[in-house]
């Protein structure tokens, strides 16, 4: 089995000039401004311009771990994000 490893290993994956979740939510972005239309797809296409420029000033792995402290996603093998006492 022959399988390829990218030259550099500590890229982030980029899509166009977005990393690969900006590239998520600016398509699902316009995508559900597109079928809202209105006012209320301006808004989204604001927010998006607004968003990602915010974004870029956090770590990479941001959003992911934004999720996890809200509770939207689960790590497997972490702990949850109120506990406070760790015990090895």
């Amino acid at each position: 089995m022959d399988e390829r490893l990218p030259q550099y290993l500590h890229r982030p994956v980029q899509i166009l000039w977005f990393g690969s979740d900006e590239f998520l939510l600016a398509t699902s972005s316009i995508f559900v401004a597109a079928i809202v239309g209105g006012l209320v797809g301006w808004a989204l296409i604001a927010a998006l311009l607004l968003f990602i420029p915010w974004k870029r000033t956090k770590p990479r792995g941001y959003l992911p771990h934004l999720a996890w402290r809200w509770g939207l996603v689960s790590f497997p093998h972490y702990p949850g994000p109120t506990q406070t006492r760790f015990f090895e």
